[in-house]
């Protein structure tokens, strides 16, 4: 398991900052361990500290009429979430559940603002802001310039590699948030393709013709 450290040094906000600073910030925070289902923070509730996920998988999401849930993204290791209450608002404006068993890092809002005077830590902090900006922006384009079996296999080339046989450590409702879809569309892609051979998706393991993903992602490079 990475260490709290390791997690605020390798994360998009506070990645680059000084290994002193890195140190106060870790000094500054506890760690905390969640059960599978266990809520972390509930939409209304006083926001007094942000988190990042050092380790397990963390769902984020509003309540919606008839006691369903609407998932607005799930929270992979090394991110940060509930950083809305630093600057923007005083309440948690969603819920957060442990989806796995996880372990979490929290920070006090008010030792994050006493950091936020150092003049180095403000610089590297409002540095990184503007990074994350900029891989949503990349996040939208990626959304709105290829279709969701497109997005489908370049996922699974940047993060298991095209194999015959892969070990998906996901759900088909966590990957669908990944790439920015639903389970339903998921599914029903996985069957289309499963009846021309292309895939075949059973618990954890995806089976793929590589060729045809190479196929697929190869049209999508600029010529």
């Amino acid at each position: 398991m990475n260490s709290s450290g390791e997690t605020l040094s390798r994360s998009i906000i506070f990645g680059g900052l000084p290994a002193e600073l890195i140190q106060r910030l870790e000094k500054s925070g506890r760690t905390e361990n969640f059960g599978k289902d266990e809520l972390i923070f509930l939409e209304g509730d006083k926001g007094d500290r942000f988190f990042f996920l050092i380790e397990g998988l963390v769902r984020v999401y509003k309540a919606a009429d008839n006691d369903r849930e609407v998932v607005l993204r799930h929270i992979r290791p090394g991110e940060m979430f509930g950083e809305v209450i630093l600057f923007d608002s005083e309440v948690y404006p969603v819920n957060a559940v442990a989806q796995r068993e996880s372990v979490v890092f929290t920070i006090k809002r008010s030792v994050f603002l006493d950091l936020f005077r150092d003049e180095t830590f403000m610089r590297f902090f409002v540095g990184n802001l503007f990074k994350k900006l900029r891989n949503l922006t990349d996040r939208v384009a990626f959304l709105n310039a290829y279709d969701v079996e497109e997005r489908f296999f370049l996922f699974i080339e940047e993060h298991y590699g095209l194999k015959p046989e892969v070990q998906v450590d996901l759900s088909k409702a966590e990957l669908a948030e990944a790439i920015g879809t639903i389970p339903e569309t998921i599914s029903r892609m996985i069957a289309r393709l499963k009846t021309r051979g292309v895939v075949n998706w059973e618990r954890n393991e995806l089976k793929i013709n590589v060729e045809y993903a190479k196929s697929v992602i190869e049209k999508l490079k600029p010529e």
